[in-house]
């Protein structure tokens, strides 16, 4: 009898570590489950739940709470998103509203200026001419604010087009003969006499160039210098901006892309300039790189799929 209730003891303890066994592997079954669960849902973009058939009263709980908490941040993701467009539509209408006044101002800015010139009073003049260049200033900072409004909303549309990037170099820099040649720079332009084709949005491309040259001409303009090249190789072209101005330090080459961020003093602009060429060049599926030895020279590379 007692060998008897010996043998139904060691087989009861054998059964219920067996039940043990058997809870402790669903249970971490189920805990991996949930761990891989929530990997999936930090890279989807729908909105989606722990579903957990389980026994357990702890695994049930800790789903329900995992639920409620990505409840609260769906919630709170939905209100940013809605917060973002309003703002960026605020933005957007705010730019509109100001541009239309502003067209004007520039236009009478510009009349007064010739007018003050004829009269050759010196004062009048020097006074319209610093209002035509505020107001000059104002357009392109309200175009800056404009143009990455339309980015952020994703109003900006690409059309990608078997483009001449050689000839689009040449129409560039030509708009910049002038200022380049009053403020006494040394220009070195190397594009190459044969055609390079690269699928481009051609506005785009224009606004990315104009972009890198302004920058080179108000942050690296006291080098006196510029150079604008364009070569190709493995597929892809590559178009270098290069001045010798006083160069980016190697703790803000990280950070220069970056909305409103400028090494420059207060006032030179609305650090927009290279965000946007930024932006616009990854829309194109292309790059823009910085290599800088502060007080030597400065290159920004756009690399263009061919």
């Amino acid at each position: 009898m007692i060998l008897f209730f010996s043998i139904l003891l060691v087989v009861i303890l054998f059964a219920l570590l067996f039940l043990q066994r058997t809870k402790y592997q669903a249970m971490n079954k189920e805990l991996h489950y949930i761990k891989e669960r929530i990997a999936d849902l930090s890279y989807t973009k729908e909105n989606s739940y722990i579903l957990v058939p389980s026994e357990s009263i702890q695994i049930k709980e800790l789903a329900a709470e995992i639920n409620r908490l990505l409840d609260k941040f769906y919630s709170q993701k939905a209100e940013y998103e809605r917060s973002k467009k309003a703002m960026t539509q605020v933005l957007t209408n705010i730019s509109h509203d100001i541009r239309t006044p502003l067209t004007v101002l520039k236009g009478y800015s510009e009349l007064l200026c010739k007018e003050a010139e004829k009269a050759d009073e010196n004062n009048f003049y020097n006074m319209a001419t610093k209002i035509d260049r505020k107001a000059s200033e104002l357009v392109i900072t309200i175009n800056e604010y404009f143009t990455m409004s339309k980015i952020t909303s994703g109003d900006m549309k690409i059309d990608l087009q078997r483009t001449n990037i050689t000839e689009l170099c040449h129409e560039v820099i030509l708009d910049y003969y002038d200022i380049l040649e009053q403020k006494h720079f040394c220009v070195e332009i190397d594009v190459g006499a044969l055609p390079e084709y690269a699928y481009v949005d051609k506005d785009a491309l224009k606004r990315i160039l104009k972009n890198l040259i302004d920058n080179a001409i108000r942050h690296g303009g006291d080098g006196k210098y510029l150079a604008l090249r364009l070569s190709s190789m493995n597929g892809k072209i590559r178009i270098d901006v290069e001045d010798h101005g006083q160069g980016i330090l190697e703790k803000d080459q990280e950070q220069i892309f970056y909305r409103t961020y400028t090494t420059a003093h207060k006032g030179s602009g609305s650090g927009l300039g290279l965000t946007i060429a930024k932006n616009l060049a990854l829309q194109m599926e292309a790059d823009i790189q910085v290599i800088s030895n502060p007080g030597y020279k400065t290159v920004f590379s756009l690399i263009l799929k061919s």
